[in-house]
């Protein structure tokens, strides 16, 4: 989408920190007034790492999660994650 900031954050084993995380995002990205995307790739998480990012989604729209079977490394995530954005930036 024209003018949209894409923020792709790779994550493994963050399952207390992604309320925190998206908030953070969040907050420092709204008062741009930019359309945005929150991307955040689970890499292959053992703890609750991929249910929190659902759960965080149902009260952030613009955030989309991938999730890897295993731990891929994380320039592996950040290429899913680049593949998958939409932004311009």
């Amino acid at each position: 989408m024209k003018g949209m900031l894409s923020v792709i954050i790779p994550a493994m084993n963050e399952e207390g920190n992604i309320p925190a995380l998206v908030s953070a995002v969040r907050s420092a990205v709204e008062p741009l007034e930019v359309p945005y995307e929150l991307i955040i790739i689970d890499d292959g998480s053992r703890d609750g790492t991929w249910n929190a990012l659902k759960e965080a989604s149902k009260n952030c729209p613009e955030l989309k999660g991938i999730r890897f079977a295993r731990n891929f490394g994380k320039e592996a995530a950040m290429s899913a994650g680049l593949k998958a954005a939409t932004g311009e930036c």
